[in-house]
């Protein structure tokens, strides 16, 4: 027959048990772990996860599922240091045919992305309609933000003054000039292509136009204004 002893836990409490039995540990209610508890070690592993990957997983997860917020973040992040790609699958607005393909980036608007493939200008929501846009951060460069101001001078020898002391880079003009003679400006309607550069009366109106684009419109003009100009040039 077992011995028991009997022991006291509590105010008029009593239990037994074998004396021969291993040692037992009772906690108290206040040494259990809460949910609470749980939860806040769950939510500090997961912040220490984020961190140490730099925000990576949230990056990961955007572009795998074409999220437009975390896409952008990633173009405003690295396009001061390099050059971004975008790559879209989607169609064409003007005749609903394939537009996938890979795009340098070279600025947005809101969500939406200003690209180029070499040959044109293009944004995402107008001429490109996009079902899927991802990000790809490609070679190193330098991105220079520039302010040109034209005091009613030749227009044109500024510009070319841009193209020899950056001749491998990536110019771009926004902003808008009164010129002298409008009547001899000639913008071509071009299929697919962002418009680039918009006439106004006596005004020239440029929202990302090439440099070499910009000179041929200027030529023979004098101006009076000021643009803002994008130089992206390689390392």
């Amino acid at each position: 027959m077992a011995a028991y002893s009997v022991g006291r836990i509590g105010p008029g409490q009593r239990c037994c048990w074998p004396l021969n039995a291993d040692p037992l540990t009772i906690a108290h209610p206040s040494d259990r772990p809460s949910p609470n508890s749980d939860r806040l070690r769950a939510a500090l592993l997961t912040l220490g996860i984020y961190l140490a990957n730099g925000g990576g997983i949230t990056t990961k997860v955007s572009q795998n599922l074409g999220l437009r917020d975390g896409i952008v973040r990633v173009y405003n992040e690295n396009a001061s240091t390099n050059k971004v790609y975008a790559r879209i699958t989607g169609y064409w607005t003007s005749d609903r045919t394939p537009a996938d393909g890979k795009y340098l980036i070279i600025g947005n608007e809101g969500k939406e992305f200003v690209v180029t493939d070499g040959k044109g200008v293009y944004k995402t929501g107008e001429q490109i309609i996009t079902s899927k846009v991802t990000t790809e951060v490609g070679e190193a460069a330098r991105t220079e933000i520039r302010n040109l101001t034209f005091n009613d001078e030749d227009a044109v020898a500024p510009l070319q003054e841009l193209r020899t002391a950056y001749p491998d880079a990536d110019i771009y003009l926004t902003g808008q000039l009164s010129i002298d003679f409008p009547e001899d400006v000639k913008i071509p309607i071009e299929s697919n292509q962002m418009v680039t550069a918009v006439l106004s009366g006596s005004r020239v109106k440029f929202s990302y136009c090439g440099l070499e684009r910009a000179i041929a419109l200027m030529s023979e003009q004098y101006a009076i204004g000021t643009v803002e100009v994008k130089i992206v040039k390689n390392l």
